[in-house]
């Protein structure tokens, strides 16, 4: 990160020079100083100095956060006067995600005198100011390390190297742009980093927040946490565009990228197995299942299972193929019947067959209450399309005769349509 840093400084100076030199001549707005800095873990600090004998009209600042980030435009705090100083914080947030390793290209728009001008772009790279990084690399990927020594960190490095390799053969698509690995020593240090908020009794080990950076904690298990969130990295490469999968998908292929399930998992799905208890793949179509501690290994193990089904019975090229529709924007019912032959409910029931369960009901849109599954109830989302229904005969008529005892006998006609809330 440091040396980046350096790198953006000096051709920063030269081209601010540069920038002082023609816009005062051409313009009367001199540039004195421009820089950002972090303030980990609050965000970014940009300041800027310029002086104009015409006054500012406005000043905006605008930045991009790289790679996924779109062009904003912030409005910084200025003082008043000929020479103005701004000042604008990029609070790390749901509006700016900022993690550590982040690249964030800006540059100031200056209005004077009915005039705008644009300084010339910087750079500044967002850190963890906490600790020393240090850095190890294999072609396009890299590893940001602290703690440990470089043996352990080459280990992450290769886990990483392995998972970009594989999983990409296996959906056909290549990673060619720089990765990032931030490697922490803990979940505790990585908390401050980190931008999800865990849910009750779960710790978040790993994340990838952006398409070219994976957060690695490593309290427990560290190889197969970073195949696990490289392989989101690669994901998003072979989807390449506004479409998703559903999470069962997209975490089952990060289990399935680790040199085996955590221990949690397993014994997760393996219970669930025996008791019958297990989730719904419609249910799994939502990470918010596993959301709660008791769920989280279940949901994980689970969407394992399913991956690890699809690809030993019908072979990688047809996974391939899966995403193929996905990224062409087919939904999940209609990549699945493309490529399988069988939508949701069909997998489920091929998967509880291969386990040794008995077929799920298939809910259908002719029975509404076929879809309420009988094990697990509070995990199947309710189909508001199909929960519509009026309330019984018996009900009605109860309604009527009240209505009638009080409005003297006179009968009130027209439609009651009740909804009941989903």
């Amino acid at each position: 990160m440091r040396s980046i840093q350096i790198a953006a400084a000096i051709a920063v100076a030269l081209l601010l020079a540069a920038f002082a030199s023609t816009v005062g001549a051409q313009t009367g707005v001199e540039l004195r100083a421009s820089s950002a800095r972090s303030d980990f873990p609050n965000g970014l600090v940009f300041n800027m100095t310029l002086e104009a004998a015409a006054g500012f009209d406005e000043v905006r600042l605008i930045y991009q956060i790289a790679p996924d980030g779109v062009r904003t435009t912030a409005q910084p705090d200025c003082t008043e006067g000929a020479v103005a100083s701004c000042r604008f914080d990029l609070a790390s947030g749901p509006r700016a995600s900022l993690i550590p390793g982040a690249e964030v290209t800006y540059f100031w728009r200056i209005t004077s005198g009915g005039e705008t001008t644009e300084t010339a772009r910087q750079l500044v790279v967002y850190e963890d100011t906490r600790f020393d990084w240090k850095t190890v690399s294999e072609g396009n990927l890299t590893v940001w390390w602290y703690a440990g020594d470089e043996e352990e960190a080459r280990g992450v490095l290769a886990a990483g190297r392995e998972a970009l390799d594989s999983i990409g053969a296996l959906l056909q698509t290549s990673v060619d742009f720089p990765v990032k690995i931030i490697y922490y020593d803990t979940a505790r240090d990585m908390q401050a980093a980190i931008l999800s908020n865990s849910g009750e009794g779960v710790v978040t080990r790993g994340e990838v927040v952006y398409s070219d950076t994976a957060m690695v904690s490593a309290d427990s298990v560290p190889g197969d946490i970073t195949r696990h969130e490289v392989t989101h990295i690669v994901v998003r490469e072979a989807l390449r565009g506004p479409f998703d999968i559903p999470d069962w998908l997209n975490e089952g292929l990060a289990v399935y990228a680790q040199i085996q399930p955590l221990s949690d998992q397993q014994q997760a799905v393996d219970a669930a197995i025996r008791s019958g208890q297990i989730l719904s793949v419609r249910s799994l179509s939502s990470a918010s299942v596993g959301a709660i501690g008791s769920r989280v290994s279940l949901f994980y193990g689970q969407s394992w299972s399913l991956v690890d089904f699809l690809i030993e019975t019908y072979g990688e090229q047809k996974f391939a193929e899966l995403f193929a529709n996905f990224r062409e924007g087919n939904t999940t019912a209609g990549a699945l019947e493309e490529v399988y032959g069988f939508d949701q409910d069909g997998l489920e029931n091929e998967w509880r067959a291969e386990v040794g369960l008995p077929p799920r009901s298939v809910p259908t849109t002719s029975d509404p209450v076929q879809n309420e599954p009988t094990e697990e109830p509070n995990l199947e989302p309710i189909n508001d399309a199909d929960d519509d229904s009026g309330t019984s005969s018996a009900l009605i008529a109860i309604i009527v005769a009240l209505t009638a005892i009080v409005v003297g006998g006179i009968v009130l006609a027209g439609f009651v349509l009740v909804r009941r809330a989903g």
